[in-house]
Formats: structure tokens, C-alpha cells, sequence
């Protein structure tokens, strides 16, 4: 039997080659092991070879299309995975609510403390994978696992493979850092007896922040009362256990998390998330992240509510059809930073354009004194710092558009677990909707420059 035969037929990835024998002309002899073998290597197939198998359809005399020889396939790597030695869902910590309604604050668990030397996380690095070997005897590279990130803050360090604690204090995750901040306790109320604080760590205040009180921290701020009128600042989370009583003069805004019973007549900036309890009512509320209302109460009513991302809700609006705004797609933030930079910009073209008049007046005259030289290296120095400003904010403003663009505002969805009552207003990036009747069981997003409603699931 010639070798032409002998048909060889090799996978586009090279991981397998299939063999077909074609019956030989009457008189004439099957192929043996070794021409088989041979054709094989001819045409490249070196590795993972099935000799059973090729016997076999020898043996058989069999004219079947079958596979001979198998590469060794690659096994990827793991990705890396972070193992928290400490709880980082402040919702958990929330003391639990007695059965008839009140919160025991004696069992307070909502700071969580850890002693110097203690690991906080434990990372396990991505693997490198096992390379393979297809059937031409070469190597096929296997994918390596992804590596996550955690950034170190404060009174923490690396060893070995472990976030270990430098000092005692509270453990804190904000966004993907890790810090352990030293903790300030007020055992009462923030009012006439303590002052505004202001701490470069976290605070803990085992009462309320009575009206007109600031409260500052460079981490967390935990607070088992009530927020009422007062002004709360945080670089982490903040966690009020009570609500925030607004009388629209308390001012909350923090970079990590907020978590609240309930917000009434406040303002609130999070670049985090919010989770709230029971309600949102007429309340200017902004999330760079998720908005989300847990319990069978949730509701937003009356005043602004933004997230960049999500708001999950039972009820949107009320009954009595109070003018209620919600909108999703965009950063808050960009928003703010947006309205900012086109308030300024106009303001800066006049400084520009007084400077540059006073400069032009100045060129016309031939000899100027020495206070009038000093006066125009002035405007010159003036002139140039309002230039670079002016660029600064021009190029931060096509930086949000374009990120806003980009984008496209489809990632935005609003979630009604319940009713859309008439009155409410969406926003979803350009798309607006008004409505005028009730809906039940809503998801809405983008579509094509318009608000789709779908059913909530």
C-alpha cells in the first residue's frame, strides 16, 4: 500500500490528528505499524500518540476517521484571592433591633478592634498555570491567573503574604485600601459638652451629633445615635445606626461607604455606596456607586436622589404624588465637578480679558517708570497663571464629557421593588421619564435615547 493512503488530518489548534485508512487495491497489503508511524511523523505528529489505537485499526482493517494522537492541553492559572480577617460589610455589624422596635446600644457591635502584630488579610497569589504540548511536539503557554489589588493605608504593612496591623486600632476597607485607623470615643453626645471633633483617625460617638455640630475624620466615623443638623466628614465609611435628621442643614459626605437608618432633609455626598434601612425622603443624596434601600419599607420620596450605577428601591415616590427626582448612568460627582468648571470658566475668560487690556495699555506707553514695570511683570506673571488655569479646566472638562460619553449611560438601572407613584421623575444619562400613573415591579434603563421599563426580576 502506497503512503498516499494513509490520511492524516490535524486540528487548526494542533492539540489533535485524526487518521483514515482507505482500503488498499485488492491484492495489495495493509500499511504497517511503522508506514503509519512514519506518515505520521511526515507530516509532523510527534507527540501524544494513541499506539494503541493505531494498532488496533489495524488490526480491524478499519477505513474510520480516528483520532491517534492528543496534545497535552495547558492548565491556566488561579487567579489570586484575598482572605479578610476582619468584617468588611458594616450592614452586618448593625446591633440587631429588639421585637418591640428598639436597638439595645449596650450590645453595640459596630467597632471592631485589632491588636498590634494581627493579620487583617490574607492573600493567595495567582499561579503561573502548567504550559502544554500539542501533537507537533510544541509548547502551548498557559494563561497566568489575575492578580488583585489591595493598596496598604495607614498603620499597616505587607509580610510575607499577609496585611499585618502596626498598631491597635480599627480595621477599615475603603474602596480596595486597607488601614487601621486609632479611634477616638465619645461616650455621649457631640454637642456643647464636647465641641466640633476633628481626628486624623476614626471617630466613634455613642450618642447624637446635636444640630450645628461638625464631625471630621481621617478614617471612619461611627455613630450609634442620630445626625441632627449636624455637618459629618469622613475619608472612610460612615455609620450612623439612627437616622439622619436633616432640617436641611446636615451636610454628610465621606470617599468610602455611608450606611443610615434613614436620611430626611439632608444633604449627602458618597463616592461609595449607600445602603439605607427604611427611607430617603426629600433629600439631595448623591452616590458614585449604588444607592440601595434593604428593607420592605424602602422607600425614596421628595428631593434628588443620584447613584452612577444602581438604585434599588421599594417605593418611588408617594401616594400623594410628591415631586421626586431619581437619576442614574453618571457619576454625581462628574456632575458637580461639570457645573463647577462651567461656573468658573466664564468667570476666568473676564479676569483674563482685564489683565490682557491693562497688559495692552501698558505696550502702547514707550517709557514706562519702575512702578510701572513692576505693575506689568505682575499682570505678565497674572496673566500666565490664569492661562494655565484656564487650560487646566478645559481639559478636565473634555475629560468628563468624554467619560460620560463613553460610558453611554447604558450601565445605569433603577430597580422598583414595589410601586412608581405619579410624580416621579428618571433620569438615565440624556433619557427622561415622567410619570403620571402608578407602575408596579419596574427595571428600568437606557435604550436608544429613551427609559425602557422592563419587569423587575
Amino acid at each position: 500500500m502506497g503512503l498516499e493512503q494513509i490520511k492524516v488530518d490535524v486540528t487548526s489548534d494542533q492539540m489533535q490528528a485524526y487518521l483514515q485508512l482507505q482500503p488498499p487495491p485488492e491484492g495489495t497489503a495493509w500499511p504497517t505499524y511503522e508506514e503509519v508511524l512514519a506518515k505520521l511523523r511526515e507530516e509532523g505528529v510527534v507527540f501524544g500518540l494513541k499506539e494503541e489505537v493505531i494498532r488496533r485499526l489495524l488490526e480491524e482493517k478499519s477505513s474510520k476517521l480516528t483520532l491517534v494522537a492528543e496534545g497535552l492541553y495547558p492548565i491556566n492559572g488561579e487567579d489570586a484571592s484575598l482572605k479578610f480577617f476582619f468584617e468588611t460589610n458594616r450592614i452586618r455589624l448593625l446591633p440587631k433591633e429588639l421585637e418591640n422596635g428598639r436597638v439595645d446600644h449596650r450590645e453595640l457591635s459596630l467597632v471592631q478592634n485589632v491588636q498590634k502584630g494581627q493579620a487583617l488579610v490574607e492573600k493567595k497569589p495567582a499561579t503561573p498555570g502548567v504550559a502544554g504540548k500539542n501533537v507537533r511536539g510544541e509548547e502551548v503557554k498557559a494563561v497566568p491567573g489575575k492578580d488583585v489589588n489591595i493598596i496598604l493605608g495607614k498603620n499597616v504593612v505587607w509580610e510575607k503574604n499577609q496585611v499585618i496591623a502596626t498598631c491597635d486600632g480599627e480595621p477599615t476597607k475603603t474602596g480596595n485600601k486597607v488601614s487601621v485607623q486609632v479611634v477616638h470615643e465619645i461616650r455621649d453626645n457631640v454637642g456643647y459638652r464636647t465641641g466640633n471633633i476633628d481626628f486624623v483617625g476614626s471617630v466613634h460617638i455613642r450618642g447624637d451629633v446635636e444640630n450645628g455640630f461638625t464631625v471630621k475624620a481621617g478614617g471612619d466615623v461611627v455613630i450609634t445615635g442620630n445626625v441632627e443638623g449636624g455637618i459629618i466628614e469622613a475619608e472612610g465609611n460612615i455609620t450612623i445606626n439612627g437616622g439622619i435628621i436633616g432640617q436641611d442643614k446636615s451636610k454628610i459626605k465621606c470617599n468610602g461607604d455611608l450606611y443610615a437608618r434613614y436620611i430626611d432633609h439632608a444633604q449627602v455626598d458618597v463616592e461609595g455606596e449607600i445602603r439605607v434601612r427604611d427611607a430617603i425622603m426629600h433629600s439631595v443624596v448623591n452616590s458614585g456607586q449604588k444607592i440601595i434601600l434593604g428593607t420592605k419599607k424602602g422607600m425614596i420620596m421628595g428631593g434628588v436622589v443620584r447613584a452612577a450605577d444602581l438604585i434599588d428601591v421599594q417605593f418611588l415616590g408617594s401616594k400623594m404624588g410628591t415631586q421626586t427626582e431619581v437619576e442614574v448612568g453618571i457619576n454625581p460627582g462628574f456632575r458637580r465637578e461639570l457645573n463647577e468648571i462651567e461656573k468658573r470658566l466664564p468667570a476666568l475668560e473676564k479676569e483674563l480679558d482685564m489683565v490682557e487690556k491693562a497688559l495692552n495699555i501698558l505696550n502702547r506707553q514707550e517709557e514706562l517708570s519702575p512702578k510701572r514695570e513692576e505693575q506689568k511683570a505682575k499682570l505678565i506673571r497674572t496673566s500666565f497663571v490664569l492661562k494655565a488655569e484656564k487650560r487646566k479646566l478645559e481639559t478636565r472638562r473634555d475629560e468628563i464629557l468624554t467619560l460620560i460619553n463613553e460610558r453611554q449611560l447604558e450601565r445605569g438601572c433603577i430597580k422598583v421593588r414595589q410601586t412608581i407613584y405619579p410624580g416621579v421623575r428618571v433620569i438615565i444619562g440624556k433619557a427622561v421619564r415622567i410619570f403620571k400613573d402608578d407602575f408596579n415591579f419596574a427595571m428600568l434603563t437606557y435604550n436608544e435615547g429613551e427609559i425602557s421599563i422592563q419587569p423587575y426580576r
